[in-house]
């Protein structure tokens, strides 16, 4: 019988196709789950194998994640319209797995959880493909065109236990939580307090957090007095800066698939480190360095939103960011308070920054050369300007 290697979480979407491969397609199925969060993997485990999984392997690879995808993420300062991306730098390493663990089980198919209308369907078969052009990936949500209340009437048909009934799609690691479905597809909807868990309301925050975070080499090793792992960093952070009431993004999202669809971002520690990143390269950084690296930095966003993690081009972006956060050293003590991000300090060894230039106090900076400079830097503009008055009188 052919064998299907099914990415699963555990969630709504997945455990239906658990059972529904075997009903439906006539299929075994192998299920594999990856802990970039805080998946509970014996509890996935027993709960695929009850559901008829042939066999369910488990991974804990949240260490990974952090040194080999978001370390890069921090590099290029990764958002995508303004928000950080944290399901969509998730999927190549996903989709790296799925495949070698369908090679190593003789799988002839990869399945995937995702619909029809998302970004992932694309992020996952791109991936899947450009490891392996003869893997077959199939989508059965996409492909059953099964929708939310249907797929949730086939749960409860087929005892498949899911939690808060499926009221909400939700993605998470370590690096963010998206939450979209149910009464958020209203716009016109106030968010219930149920969306959120990882970031406290702000009337429920005290009188903020003084931190310092200590960035080596672009990547931050440092907060407050210790020394940590990226991994216990960052949830650690997510705690700190959560608990301040940073991280909510409530945004309305341009998807690849060309809709619009309305998302709840909780990603305290991700906003943290991007934006005390960006403090320190506007120190330790020129402006020629910081034009490009913005381009970079937006080509690198939409090219990991888009799926397009393996695409050749992305050597290139990563080997400029890798070269330019060599530079990217330094400290940064930020207040975190109600939701705000506030800058107290920065220090750097390699600050491009010269207080005896800048001060008004003092005579170190030549103000009289700036006169010929003018003259100079002038001239194009004014040739222009004057040639075209000239041949606008030509004409009149």
């Amino acid at each position: 019988m052919d064998k299907v290697l099914l990415l699963y979480s555990g969630g709504l979407d997945t455990s239906v196709m658990v059972k529904w491969i075997q009903n439906e397609m006539k299929k075994d199925v192998v299920t594999l789950t990856l802990n970039i969060g805080n998946s509970n993997l014996d509890e996935i485990k027993k709960k695929a194998l009850s559901l008829g999984a042939m066999d369910a392997i488990v991974m804990d690879v949240k260490n990974e994640f952090s040194n080999n995808y978001i370390k890069k993420e921090i590099y290029s300062d990764g958002l995508y319209e303004d928000y950080p991306l944290s399901t969509a730098i998730a999927r190549p390493l996903m989709a790296e797995k799925a495949v070698y663990f369908a090679e190593k089980y003789n799988c002839n198919f990869i399945a995937h959880g995702s619909t029809g209308k998302g970004n992932d369907q694309v992020r996952f078969e791109v991936s899947m493909k450009a490891l392996n052009d003869n893997i077959n990936v199939i989508a059965p949500v996409r492909d059953w065109n099964m929708n939310r209340l249907e797929e949730i009437n086939y749960a409860r048909k087929n005892n498949i236990k899911i939690s808060m009934n499926g009221k909400y799609s939700v993605d998470e690691n370590i690096w963010g939580r998206s939450v979209e479905g149910s009464s958020i597809e209203n716009i016109n909807n106030n968010i219930e307090d149920d969306v959120y868990e990882w970031v406290k309301p702000l009337e429920e925050t005290g009188n903020g957090d003084i931190i310092d975070l200590e960035f080596k080499n672009g990547i931050p090793v440092k907060l407050n007095d210790d020394y940590y792992d990226l991994t216990i960093l960052i949830e650690k952070l997510n705690k700190i800066a959560g608990n301040n009431g940073i991280g909510i993004i409530n945004h309305m999202e341009d998807r690849l698939t060309g809709i619009k669809s309305h998302e709840i971002y909780e990603v305290p520690a991700a906003v943290t480190i991007i934006k005390a990143h960006k403090i320190i390269e506007s120190l330790t950084l020129n402006k020629y360095e910081l034009d490009i690296k913005n381009y970079m930095d937006n080509q690198w966003s939409n090219s990991v939103y888009n799926g397009l993690w393996y695409d050749p081009v992305m050597d290139h972006i990563n080997a400029f960011e890798s070269s330019v956060n060599k530079y990217i050293n330094g400290n940064v003590k930020l207040k975190l308070y109600k939701g705000n991000i506030m800058l107290k300090s920065i220090n750097s060894d390699n600050s491009v920054y010269d207080y005896d230039k800048i001060s008004y106090d003092n005579s170190n900076f030549d103000q009289n050369s700036s006169k010929g400079f003018i003259d100079i830097f002038k001239n194009n503009t004014v040739y222009t300007n004057n040639a075209r008055k000239e041949k606008i009188k030509i004409l009149q």
